[in-house]
């Protein structure tokens, strides 16, 4: 007697996901048994949509707490399922057919309780396998019950069985990432707080930490990571790297040596003081 098809449920996050929302449900919809949305406050008609998709899509809004992060945003969602697996995506993510057809090859047969798979990313709309993003290989689908997201900014899942309870699938998920640079550059202005505080934990930021840290990791991605084979493509991205550490290295730094705005309106007043 064959076992009955185990179900299966799209976990992601979004805000203000308005230009991507409609490929992604369509995307999703012939894989999935429900797809469930956290919503981080959006405005931008995103609500709207969704709720003319059918009983198949639930939204849960949840404003993101920067205490939890994203972790806690795609743990809400993960306790809001029913299904028995959950494949946890972001909105500017698609499964191509070899991935859907070798997840629901997998999942009935397997007892495992998690599995990892790789993501083609996409730089500027190019396929870029480069910089650090050709590394990325992460548990993303998990069996309802037996994992949880860890980490504010970079979520982890952690499987409850450890390592031996993870399997590796062959195909890759696309990620296609940012209409453009501006919008690279705003999500990097959105990362720098939450980043500082990261960065802020391992002690006071000084000179070389801002001056050494962004040459490190540009000049890693560049040459070690295999963005200089991308032109000006991979020239852009190693120095996007470059803005981006220094920006979260700065951060810190102001935090940590913030004059006050009250402070200094009583510096600027004390005639004393010599300024």
């Amino acid at each position: 007697m064959t076992a009955s098809r185990p179900t299966l449920a799209v976990v992601a996050i979004a805000r203000n996901e308005i230009r991507d929302i409609a490929a992604f449900i369509a995307n999703v919809d012939h894989l999935a048994d429900e797809i469930i949305i956290v919503d981080d406050g959006s405005t931008d008609g995103t609500l709207e949509y969704l709720q003319g998709c059918g009983p198949k899509v639930r939204v849960l809004q949840r404003r993101l707490d920067p205490a939890g992060g994203f972790a806690a945003q795609r743990n809400a969602g993960s306790a809001l399922a029913s299904a028995d697996w959950l494949l946890h995506m972001d909105i500017d993510e698609r499964i191509p057919p070899r991935l859907a057809a070798e997840i629901s090859a997998t999942l009935p047969e397997t007892k495992l309780d998690g599995f990892r798979y790789r993501r083609l990313n996409f730089f500027l709309h190019r396929p870029f396998r480069a910089g650090g993003w050709q590394n990325w290989n992460n548990v993303q689908l998990g069996r309802r019950g037996r994992h949880r997201f860890i980490g504010a900014i970079h979520e982890q899942v952690e499987v409850y069985g450890g390592p031996a309870a993870v399997g590796q699938l062959a195909a890759e998920m696309w990620h296609l990432n940012d209409e453009s640079f501006l919008e690279r550059i705003g999500k990097n202005v959105n990362y720098a707080q939450p980043t500082a505080r990261e960065i802020a934990k391992r002690g006071l930021v000084r000179w070389w930490h801002l001056l050494l840290m962004p040459m490190w990791r540009a000049v890693k991605a560049w040459t070690w990571g295999g963005a200089w084979r991308y032109g000006e493509h991979g020239l852009i991205f190693a120095l996007y790297v470059f803005s981006g550490t220094f920006n979260g290295y700065a951060v810190a730094w102001d935090d940590q040596n913030r004059i006050a705005r009250d402070e200094l309106e009583r510096r600027l007043s004390d005639e004393g003081n010599g300024i």
